[in-house]
C-alpha cells in the first residue's frame, strides 16, 4: 500500500506543471499596445500637475528704518515698508541721482526680503540692503560716495523692532544703524 501511495503522489506532482501550463494557456495574450499603452500612462502621470506643498496663510510686512548720523549733526532717517506673503520674495528699488559740485551722483535705497513663519511664531527674515544716500558737507564725502551693502538672515518677534546691523563708514565719524520689524497679518 506504501507503493501505491507514493506512485500517487509521484504522479500527481508529474501532472501539476503540465496544469498550470494549461492554466496559462487560458490566460489572454497581452495586447501589442500594452507596452505602450503602459508608457502613455506613466507620461500622463508624470505630466499631470503635482499638488503643491503647504499652501502660505499669512502675509507679512517687513519694516526696515535706517538711521544714518554723521557727526554730531542730525540723524537722516530713511524707512522702507513691504508686506510680502510667507515664503515669498519681496524687492524694492529707490533710485534718482543728484547733482554735487562734483557732478551728477547716484542715491539709491534698495531692499530685497523674504520672510517665512518658523513652527515657534518668530519669522525668518533674508534681508539685502543696499543704501548710498546724498554725500553730506564733509570734506571726505565730497570725492566719495558713502554706501551700505548688506545681506543679513536674522530671526525676529512678531511686532517687535530689533537692531539688525550698525556699522562706521570707514573714513569719516558717520555710523549707519539698521531697525528691523516684521508684522505677521493673518
Amino acid at each position: 500500500m506504501h507503493k501505491v501511495l507514493m506512485t500517487a503522489a509521484a504522479v500527481a506532482m508529474l501532472a501539476m506543471p503540465t496544469l498550470a501550463q494549461d492554466a496559462d494557456d487560458q490566460k489572454p495574450a497581452p495586447s501589442k499596445n500594452t507596452v505602450s499603452e503602459k508608457k502613455a500612462d506613466d507620461q500622463k502621470a508624470a505630466e499631470a500637475p503635482k499638488s503643491p506643498g503647504p499652501q502660505p496663510t499669512s502675509n507679512i510686512r517687513v519694516d526696515l528704518k535706517i538711521v544714518d548720523q554723521r557727526g554730531e549733526g542730525v540723524a537722516l532717517s530713511k524707512t522702507m515698508s513691504m508686506t510680502v506673503t510667507d515664503g515669498a520674495y519681496g524687492r524694492l528699488r529707490t533710485t534718482g541721482d543728484v547733482r554735487t559740485p562734483m557732478g551728477s551722483r547716484p542715491v539709491i535705497l534698495n531692499v530685497d526680503a523674504n520672510p517665512r513663519i518658523m513652527r515657534d511664531g518668530k519669522v525668518n527674515v533674508m534681508l539685502s540692503i543696499e543704501y548710498r544716500p546724498i554725500a553730506a558737507e564733509a570734506e571726505t564725502e565730497k570725492s566719495t560716495t558713502p554706501g551700505l551693502n548688506e545681506s543679513i538672515t536674522v530671526l525676529l518677534e512678531d511686532g517687535k523692532s530689533t537692531v539688525i546691523s550698525q556699522s562706521a563708514d570707514p573714513a569719516t565719524d558717520r555710523k549707519v544703524q539698521v531697525e528691523a520689524k516684521v508684522t505677521i497679518i493673518r
